[in-house]
């Protein structure tokens, strides 16, 4: 053999040998306790307990039958027309920029327009050329300003917008606040809340979802929306669209400000109201002030776009870091932690932290629409200490991927990591399998994630060591 050729051999032999191919599996433990319903067949995979879903959510009849009514005379079409060029609009807003961003935007648009139209040129110009130069100048500067930073304003609720809100996005602010406030019926079914405080509450739709799983519990619902229409029409719902009807439930109040009065409510909810709020100092004077008022739950819930995700993140990160006992809080939920958002924290990633849910949107006339699915950010905080013992369980934050023989789950787990794991049978038992194959976005699974095992070392062998061996 040509020596050339044989130390060639030689070399790709002694690599091959020495080639380790590490394969890591992460240690997934399920709960004990449900492994022997599981095993006693007490319970079924399917229904294990880290999922909370209803199924399909839809308005209750007689909420359905109220918003027909209040639409009186308005056109339908164009009425579903204003609909949605009002939901599309308040899903793509973002908040208020902060002033400093603001500055750095001008400074890089004027040193732009220095560039394309330098200052030292007017110098040149006669007096008549030079007005016109210095109105071309400042269009541009206008024009730019303009198209580089989001012109914020407040929507302005009257009578109609409020009609075409509650039209619009009734049902499916509905189903996202059922799917949320259902959660924590389910969790912690000792908290039988007896009070109810909205911000921002709009047409009355947490009202709807905490009265429809609370009703025999609930005996005051305290609603605040600036929008004296807004408030208007949600009482008109709740009597059924008659003005003239008793109001379907007891003790509702209407303010269009928040309350001096220190009377805490057990369970606070704060939906879709962030990007109203002018600056970050009001949001953070708005949310002290519910987390003040709240000794239970206080729920917040916006948009599932990535603004709509930092501004929960940014609701977050506040309650977690006040420095008082009396305001001592934690996440109940989506989160597994109380620690940093390791999504939003990753600048590679610029995906927000949401969940999806389906609803039915509301049938009008002859015109019929299929299952949506809204997709949401949101965060629950509960005060004081968390005794769940399932609080540190993952969470499923993008959706399950059935393959064939395997799962693959992406889930925030209880040390804020984004994990990944594929689910096998025959690497994590039958019972954490199927608990996983039953399990989508937003569910939680029963298991304990634990260190890696130790990684297989794999030498792939030649057909040469085959002989060798031989």
């Amino acid at each position: 053999m040509n020596i050339g050729l044989k130390l060639v051999a030689n070399l790709r032999y002694g690599i091959s040998k020495h080639v380790v191919r590490n394969t890591s599996k992460i240690a997934v433990e399920v709960e004990p306790n449900l492994i022997e319903k599981l095993e006693n067949e007490e319970m079924k995979a399917r229904h294990h307990p880290g999922i909370a879903k209803i199924g399909k959510i839809e308005l209750p009849l007689n909420l359905c039958h109220a918003l027909q009514r209040v639409i009186g005379d308005y056109p339908i079409k164009t009425l579903l027309k204003d609909c949605k060029q009002l939901d599309q609009y308040i899903c793509s807003r973002h908040p208020p920029a902060k002033q400093e961003e603001v500055n750095v935007k001008m400074k890089l648009i004027m040193e732009e327009v220095d560039r394309r139209m330098p200052p030292e040129k007017l110098s040149l110009l006669e007096e008549e050329s030079g007005v016109h130069w210095r109105r071309k100048r400042e269009k541009l500067i206008k024009r730019l300003v303009a198209q580089r930073n989001y012109l914020w304003k407040p929507i302005e609720y009257g009578s109609y917008e409020s009609l075409v809100y509650a039209i619009g996005r009734g049902a499916k602010e509905y189903s996202v606040l059922t799917s949320i406030l259902n959660e924590i019926r389910v969790r912690d079914e000792s908290f039988q809340p007896r009070s109810y405080f909205d911000f921002g509450a709009g047409v009355g739709t947490g009202m709807w979802a905490a009265s429809n799983l609370w009703k025999n519990t609930i005996f005051e619902y305290y609603n605040v929306d600036s929008s004296r229409h807004m408030n208007d029409l949600s009482e008109l719902i709740l009597r059924e669209g008659n003005e003239n009807q008793q109001i379907l439930l007891r003790n509702v109040y209407y303010r269009q400000f928040l309350p001096a009065i220190e009377t805490l409510y057990d369970l606070v909810v704060l939906s879709y109201t962030l990007f109203e709020l002018p600056n970050i100092e009001s949001r953070r004077d708005v949310i002290l002030n519910l987390w003040k008022k709240c000794s239970g739950y206080m729920v917040i819930i916006e948009e599932g776009t990535r603004r709509g995700s930092e501004l929960i993140n940014e609701a977050r990160d506040f309650i977690l870091n006040l420095n008082s006992v009396e305001l001592e809080g934690e996440v109940f939920a989506p989160c597994p932690h109380n620690l940093t958002c390791p999504r939003l924290s990753n600048n590679d990633d610029r995906t927000p932290c949401n969940f999806e849910v389906g609803y039915v949107p509301l049938h009008l006339g002859d015109v019929k629409n299929d299952r949506q699915t809204a997709r949401y950010s949101y965060v629950v905080f509960k005060k004081g200490k968390i005794s769940d013992p399932t609080l540190r369980w993952p969470r499923l934050v993008r959706p399950t991927l059935l393959r064939s023989k395997h799962i693959i789950c992406r889930m925030c787990t209880e040390d804020a990591k984004l994990q990944e794991v594929i689910f096998t049978q025959s690497k994590h038992g039958r019972h954490a399998y199927r608990c996983a194959k039953a399990s989508d976005w937003g569910d939680r699974l029963p298991i304990k994630l634990g260190d890696q095992l130790p990684t297989i070392r794999k030498i792939l062998k030649t057909n040469g060591e085959n002989d060798e061996n031989e």
